[in-house]
């Protein structure tokens, strides 16, 4: 044996100590910064050194400026600077506050503790969220009427100027240079927004450039052109897309780099890519091309937009993106991913959308370090990862995802993860994975470091398959191993309230769908509670997945009118706006179709899968709403503000009563002939010279339709003009003549005003 020299011994003993010098536990607390605020979250960063055994943790409580009390926030995430490649960032803790209100003062406190030290240190910062963008404080008007005295007064605009263009087509492409201000920006509106046509006639233009800030476009189509609204000019801000109908476009509206705080809103558009045409099925030809919205900088809102037909629907495009939301979009299509959140830095938000038949909803590909978020989102027919944890070039991986209470359904494994790359410091939880009978619940085939997958609800029972971090024949062997899932739960049929299931395959084009949780089900009460993410529910405890059950649904796509973020409605814990509080059933709409000429007008609500509160209950014989009594009054108008509306009073002697249902039969050239009433099923049918519904404009858009019995609340039903085609368009449903609705539209949580 070699003898250790005593010049050995020192050098071991001095490396010794100066590793021991190196290291350092204890936490130091640095600046406290404020990402750019939103409308309804706020982001917070804070900077530390020190902390090496990663065991130090930050509290957020925040409230209202002057309010008394305090509410918690999730605690700060952790970011790990080590396991970032591609970009520097610091060390830090950072999160999100969700659930604000708009143009609201709000205090914020953050407490440090380290047991190491020990450190127990708070700190207080303040911020204002930003306001719904709105019309100039001193308005110019200015009205056009075609295409050359529109861009003539593009040209002239000055902060202030309403520019409003009277209905027709206006033809070309049109760039306006100027910039507004924020008290007075520049606002570009049409007269309806079907009306009001900017028709590119297939050109490979941006159909409208906007090169400067504070740019507020409104109320308008726009159509047949390469790209329809394009905000140029990096570092622009405050530009607004707001109720645009955006179509036969390849992209529908983006931006350019380090652009802040637009505002893209209760926009419909439709691009040329038609479902199932996915990925796969050219090699990727249209991914990074075929974009719906695509933003790129910080602070920037898109949210209630319908989205159909896109390579990717939603995205946000530039490496370091902070500070960005997107909330209540409805994407019923896309080739490649519902939603990009790729290359952002941290809190980048992705919370209450619905997306349905996409390939892979959910990107992350990579995240610098977070926390990134993706948050009671309800995601139907995926045709394959559900999340997208995937690396863009060597080493660029996510670290600091955070999936938190989504509900997945899929025809596929609940969870499939294809990728090999190792993903870093992420959280699964809350959620709810629903896939087939025989398949592998889970194929997870990437490294997971630092990852939690805890808490989630699973159908069925099989095959857990983590590859490196092991694989189990049934959830009952994964629960025991200790790995994932220690509060996990295994559900049972049926699990939500509408019969929802996966198709047989994600071929299959489905309608966007309820995922409400059936009565009894054991996802109701067995999820953990979140701080600011749970801070109402029913029952007691949170539900698993994205909807908490007898809490008013999110709305989904575009806001009826007079709906903003001031008085949305998103759960328990926020405005509540239900059945009981309004004075309306809202109902879904099964079938609904009118045409013009002599006139003609169907319609179907059947209710029989629908979560209480939205179901046709037929009125009780010989109560107040018993039409043999009171008679009854049918209201059918567009709910778009277009003005259209018909009333149509249904006289007592028409209705009959047969076996708790009701029927009622028009006496000869009445425009309505047949009513038909029973539990959960509504039927209209009339028409000819007595119909007084014009379908005179170019669009209608939306039409609603109420019915009364008697003294009872009114059944409120509301659908949009049908997609179909290829590229998707509601052309065909939606013309001078004739409408025919989406099939299957969900009740409104809102119904729209009558004119």
């Amino acid at each position: 044996m070699r003898r250790r020299t005593r010049t050995g011994i020192a050098l071991l003993f001095a490396f010794a100590l100066a590793r021991s010098a190196a290291a350092d536990d204890v936490l130091h607390v640095g600046a406290a910064n404020l990402d750019r605020p939103t409308l309804i979250t706020l982001g917070v960063q804070l900077l530390v050194t020190g902390d090496d055994d990663h065991d130090a943790q930050v509290a957020v409580r925040y409230r209202a400026a002057g309010d008394p009390g305090w509410r918690d926030a999730m605690p700060l995430a952790r970011v790990h600077p080590e396991d970032v490649v591609g970009r520097v960032v610091p060390q830090q803790f950072a999160g999100s506050i969700f659930n604000l209100a708009p143009d609201t003062a709000y205090e914020i406190e953050l407490r440090a503790t380290d047991t190491d030290g020990p450190v127990d240190q708070t700190l207080m910062l303040t911020a204002t969220t930003r306001d719904v963008p709105g019309d100039p404080a001193t308005p110019n008007p200015t009205g056009v009427s075609d295409a050359a005295g529109l861009q003539a007064a593009l040209d002239a605009a000055q902060p202030g100027d309403v520019i409003t263009l009277a209905e027709g087509i206006y033809q070309g492409s049109f760039e306006i240079s100027a910039s507004g201000t924020a008290a007075n920006p520049i606002v570009i509106r049409g007269a309806s927004e079907d009306g009001v046509i900017l028709d590119g006639h297939g050109c490979s233009c941006n159909l409208l450039e906007v090169y400067g800030s504070f740019v507020h476009v409104e109320r308008l189509t726009l159509q047949s052109a390469e790209r329809g609204l394009r905000f140029k000019t990096a570092g622009t801000e405050g530009n607004v897309a707001r109720r645009l109908h955006v179509r036969d476009v390849t992209v529908g509206v983006i931006g350019d780099p380090d652009q802040r705080d637009f505002y893209v809103c209760d926009n419909v558009l439709e691009g040329r890519l038609a479902w199932p045409f996915v990925y796969t099925d050219d090699g990727g030809r249209h991914s990074g091309s075929d974009d719906g919205i695509n933003v790129a900088g910080f602070g920037h809102v898109v949210c209630h937009n319908e989205l159909i037909g896109f390579g990717d629907a939603m995205k946000i495009e530039q490496d370091g993106a902070r500070a960005d939301d997107f909330y209540g979009n409805e994407v019923l299509s896309a080739y490649d991913n519902a939603i990009e959140l790729d290359t952002s830095e941290g809190n980048t938000r992705a919370f209450r959308n619905r997306f349905t038949n996409t390939f892979v909803p959910l990107s992350f590909q990579p995240i610098f370090g977070g926390p990134v978020y993706a948050l009671r989102n309800v995601v139907v027919n995926v045709a394959e990862d559900q999340l997208k944890f995937y690396a863009r070039g060597a080493g660029e991986v996510p670290s600091g995802v955070l999936v938190l209470r989504n509900t997945l359904v899929s025809p596929e494994p609940a969870l499939l993860m294809g990728s090999t790359a190792t993903s870093h410091h992420f959280r699964i939880e809350g959620n709810l994975f629903y896939g087939v009978p025989g398949t592998r619940v889970v194929d997870w085939s990437g490294g997971i470091d630092d990852g939690t997958i805890d808490g989630n609800g699973w159908f069925p029972d099989g095959t857990f398959d983590f590859h490196g971090a092991g694989s189990w024949p049934s959830f009952a062997a994964m629960q025991a191993a200790g790995t994932f899932e220690a509060n996990g739960t295994l559900l049972a049929a049926p699990v939500f309230a509408s019969g929802l299931v996966p198709p047989s395959s994600f071929r299959e084009t489905l309608p966007a769908a309820d995922a409400t949780l059936a009565v009894g089900s054991n996802a109701v009460d067995a999820a953990g509670t979140l701080a600011n993410v749970d801070d109402g529910f029913a029952g007691v405890a949170p539900d698993l997945g994205a909807l908490e059950r007898d809490c008013p649904l999110p709305l989904f796509g575009v806001r009826p009118e007079g709906i903003d973020e001031t008085n949305e409605p998103y759960g328990c814990g926020g405005p509540t706006v239900t059945p009981t509080t309004l004075p309306y059933v809202t109902v879904q709409t099964t079938s609904l179709t009118l045409k013009g000429g002599t006139g003609r007008v169907s319609f179907k609500s059947s209710t029989k899968r629908d979560r209480a509160g939205h179901r046709v209950v037929p009125p009780v014989p010989g109560s107040p709403g018993d039409p043999r009594l009171g008679g009854a009054t049918l209201t059918v108008y567009n709910a778009t503000g277009s003005g259209d509306l018909v009333t149509v009073p249904l006289p007592a002697a028409g209705w009959s009563a047969i076996s708790g249902s009701y029927r009622y039969k028009g006496a000869s050239g009445s425009a309505i002939s047949s009513i038909r009433v029973k539990a959960d099923l509504l039927r209209v049918k009339g028409g000819g010279p007595a119909w007084g519904y014009t379908l005179d404009e170019p669009a209608q858009r939306r039409v609603a339709i109420q019915l009364a019995l008697g003294a009872d609340l009114p059944w409120c039903a509301a659908a949009p003009a049908r997609v179909s085609g290829d590229p998707p368009s509601t052309a065909g449903s939606d013309l001078p003549g004739f409408f025919a609705a989406q099939r299957r539209t969900a009740a409104p949580l809102v119904c729209p005003p009558t004119p």
